[in-house]
């Protein structure tokens, strides 16, 4: 098997699970007992889920979800329905900038939420994986 081949197939997984799985894999890509069809297909199915098991994508969609529903939300106010419902006593442009700051809080505010939980469970994860390398 071409040792392009290996790389590209460890590539999929993180850089971490490489350093640590690597080496076996490859045993077991090379090794003559090996189907290496299914030894590739067993990699590709559990590469692709590791990445979707991984909280990263989640933080991902998440904040994207989260901004896509601040922007309509604020893009569908005009002023003149900001006006009725905010109620703005002072200068109107005061007011739309309150309502830009909060749209902007809300999306930070949700990614850092996101951030600390993806974080709690990388630490879980990590404290149970925590095998020594020897």
């Amino acid at each position: 098997m071409p040792d392009r081949l290996v790389s590209l197939l460890l590539s999929l997984y993180p850089e971490e699970f490489r350093e640590r799985y690597g080496p076996q894999i490859e045993a077991d890509l090379y090794h003559p007992e090996t189907n290496r069809v299914f030894a590739i297909a067993d990699i590709l199915r559990s590469a692709f889920v590791h990445r979707v098991t991984s909280p990263g994508p989640y933080i991902w969609l998440a904040s994207i979800a989260l901004a896509t529903v601040m922007i309509t939300v604020s893009g569908s106010l005009t002023l003149k329905s900001a006006y009725r419902i905010l109620q703005p006593r002072g200068d109107s442009k005061t007011q739309l900038y309150a309502l830009l700051f909060l749209a902007v809080f809300l999306v930070v505010s949700s990614v850092l939420v996101l951030a600390i939980h993806w974080l709690q469970i990388h630490r879980k994860h990590a404290a149970k994986c925590s095998k020594s390398r020897i």
